[in-house]
């Protein structure tokens, strides 16, 4: 115990594994919708399972190793891990007979190795030689964590051996869980070229979201159709006359009760002083919130750019100059404050219903809802007929106040 650290505890390599196992899954997925119908689904017969029609096409097995390059020997534990799970599933009936078996591994491969024999490349896969090695290796090796599965495989007669290894395929020197995002990236050229980064972040946040409720929820896999309507959804978000919807920025939400957070923000103060209620001000939060956070978003992934922003706030204002020159125009020469206080309420109304994209298939209302409270806030739009010098009298007040108690 005394010589142990909290790092003997560290999980970073299970975690890249299995974020390794994700991604795997979702390369895969993209190359074979290319092919034809499918289901995938992680964590069911192995690690990743390709089924059609509730048939396994394929089980993967995905082993990944980033610390050191490993080699794939005769008696490598990886190798004879992955056996075990096939062989296991070769018995039970699980995994039918004509299901093919793929290990998709980091570690490099050795000339002669049975490992090399099982290899995908054509002129190197020899199955009598593969089966030849792996027997050597079950009836030599001392290592007691894999006598087990030995006795297993020794026990099948050598036709049996040789069937299963005639399913077997083994995929050495794959990318490391950073480098086959690369692989990933490949499979959609196809895609806007201008924004290829973002269409990736977009299917991967997606995927990743996809394969949790999966997981949690014992689902029945992800379809080729679902990954491509995604895929589809995201191309046509990335048009020019359109931007993307990022799905945690739309459930952005906040409750009554953290209310007094924002109560010294303009946009704030401007829906308090026309009276409105405090779902009202809380729609403005959230809009705000919302509009704030997928702007920003927006013009990270340089999808959207400062010209685009002012033009959009210019039609803005300019909408609402509009609407509040009309609404102004029938209070008369001295309205009164309840007068002044209802039209700033109309003024409001308009800001929460009007439908100003600021782009032609961006269908999002709180874009437009949040981008006229962002306004608010910098004092460039108001509610209130006179929001600017009520305003001023409320933060000279506050400032009086502040100054007295200090």
């Amino acid at each position: 115990m005394s010589d142990q650290t909290v790092h003997t505890y560290n999980a970073t390599a299970s975690m890249l594994g299995y974020l390794y196992q994700v991604r795997v899954a979702l390369l895969w997925a993209l190359q074979q919708a290319k092919i034809g119908e499918f289901t995938v689904s992680l964590e069911t017969l192995d690690d990743v399972t390709f089924e059609a029609n509730g048939i396994p096409l394929s089980v993967l097995q995905t082993k990944h190793s980033i610390v050191k390059k490993a080699n794939l020997t005769d008696t490598s534990v990886d190798l004879w891990k992955t056996l075990r799970v096939w062989l296991v599933g070769n018995a039970s009936g699980e995994v039918p007979a004509d299901t093919a078996l793929f290990l998709i591994t980091t570690s490099s491969i050795t000339e002669g190795t049975a490992a090399q024999a099982l290899c995908a490349h054509a002129p190197k896969r020899n199955i009598p030689i593969a089966c030849s090695r792996l027997k050597q290796a079950a009836s030599t090796s001392s290592n007691d964590a894999l006598q087990e599965v030995f006795a297993v495989f020794l026990a099948l007669s050598q036709t049996d051996q040789e069937k299963l290894l005639h399913r077997v395929v083994v995929i050495p020197d794959e990318g490391n869980v950073a480098e086959i995002l690369t692989k990933i990236e490949s499979e959609l050229h196809w895609m806007t070229l201008h924004h290829q980064k973002t269409a990736l972040e977009h299917l991967e946040g997606w995927w990743f979201k996809r394969v949790v409720h999966e997981l949690v929820n014992n689902g029945c896999g992800i379809s080729r159709t679902e990954l491509e309507a995604q895929i589809s959804d995201i191309q046509e978000s990335l048009k020019p006359d359109a931007l993307p919807i990022d799905d945690a920025i739309e459930k952005l939400m906040i409750a009554l009760d953290q209310l007094p957070e924002f109560s010294g923000r303009n946009f704030y103060r401007q829906v308090e002083l026309v009276g409105a209620g405090k779902n009202r001000i809380l729609n403005a939060i959230n809009s705000y919130q919302k509009a704030f956070a997928q702007r920003s978003q927006w013009t990270r992934d340089e999808l959207l750019f400062d010209t685009d922003i002012s033009k959009f706030e210019s039609s803005l204002k300019t909408e609402w100059s509009l609407r509040r020159d009309q609404i102004c125009d029938e209070l008369g020469d001295s309205p009164a404050d309840d007068a002044m206080a209802k039209a700033g309420r109309e003024v409001l109304k308009w800001a929460e219903d009007v439908v100003l994209p600021i782009r032609p298939n961006v269908a999002a209302h709180w874009v437009c809802r949040g981008s006229l409270h962002m306004l608010a806030d910098e004092l460039k739009i108001g509610w209130h007929p006179n929001f600017e010098d009520r305003l001023t009298e409320i933060l000279a007040a506050e400032s009086a106040t502040v100054a007295a108690t200090t």
